[in-house]
């Protein structure tokens, strides 16, 4: 039995703009040499909610955590011709509007005039991810991570960009590191914390590391109870482990929350139900 839907593509927030002096490098183009499991043999060939429907998601809730800019475009022109910032916060401006093809352009143009910010770097990354240039997101995510290897957003966007290749190993480093240095101590779990989780726990299943894959669907599950998308998760790995009682249990939570009709009754047939 080998049930593997695609997995959902999550969000996160971009964060601020940083700074650092190293020599950028492009992230390697080797991919995993594993097989991803993605097509799971069964005949009804499942697909998970269009990559468009987690796009807008992402862009959502990237609205949300933004500052508004406190003077419109033509102003940051005008009265700023040569003002780095104002580049950097038209650009980003771009990227919250979806219009993701002009914000690439604005944030080349200002890293030529700034090759050392992180943060445009990490703008370009993001922009990139957004249009399908997933190889080029990355060689812009490593670039800002040369300049500050701890740029939880930067690291967020390399992991990122490798799970949408389905380089799941190469996914699942930058991804731990993200979770690890945005981690807290008390208080509900961020969003974008959850985000993280979220990928690295399909990750994990698609590497076929079952238990601790569903270790971290649990946990972003407790953070994020409504979404449907972790339940099946979760009901994917049950099946995996043999624990069918427990698999149906979530299939029905997912059902209840919202999941896919076809992805839900498949997995609750493959249980017994």
């Amino acid at each position: 039995m080998r049930p593997i839907p695609r997995s959902p593509r999550l969000p996160s927030s971009p964060g601020a703009r940083q700074t650092g002096h190293a020599t950028a490098q492009s992230v390697p183009r080797r991919r995993s040499t594993r097989r991803p499991i993605a097509k799971l043999g069964l005949r009804s060939g499942l697909r998970l909610p269009e990559r468009s429907k987690a796009c807008a998601e992402d862009c959502r809730l990237r609205r949300a955590s933004r500052v508004e800019a406190p003077f419109s475009r033509a102003g940051n022109i005008a009265l700023y011709p040569a003002h780095d910032e104002a580049r950097s916060l038209l650009a980003w401006s771009e990227y919250f509007l979806g219009d993701f093809r002009e914000a690439i352009f604005t944030f080349k143009t200002a890293l030529r005039r700034q090759p050392t910010w992180a943060g445009l770097y990490n703008g370009l990354g993001w922009s990139r991810l957004r249009v399908g240039r997933y190889q080029l997101a990355a060689d812009a995510f490593g670039s800002a991570l040369d300049r500050n290897p701890d740029y939880v957003d930067a690291l967020n966007g390399l992991g990122s960009a490798m799970f949408e290749r389905s380089d799941y190993e190469l996914a699942i480093p930058p991804l731990e590191k993200a979770l690890y240095r945005s981690g807290h101590l008390m208080g509900p779990e961020p969003p974008e914390v959850t985000t993280i989780r979220g990928k690295l726990a399909w990750s994990l299943y698609y590497l076929e590391r079952d238990r601790e894959a569903l270790a971290m669907f649990i946990r972003a599950s407790l953070a994020a109870p409504d979404s449907p998308q972790l339940q099946v998760g979760m009901g994917w790995c049950y099946l995996r482990l043999g624990q069918k009682d427990d698999a149906r249990a979530a299939f029905q939570r997912a059902a209840k929350l919202g999941a896919d009709d076809e992805i839900v009754r498949a997995g609750l047939r493959l249980a017994g139900l």
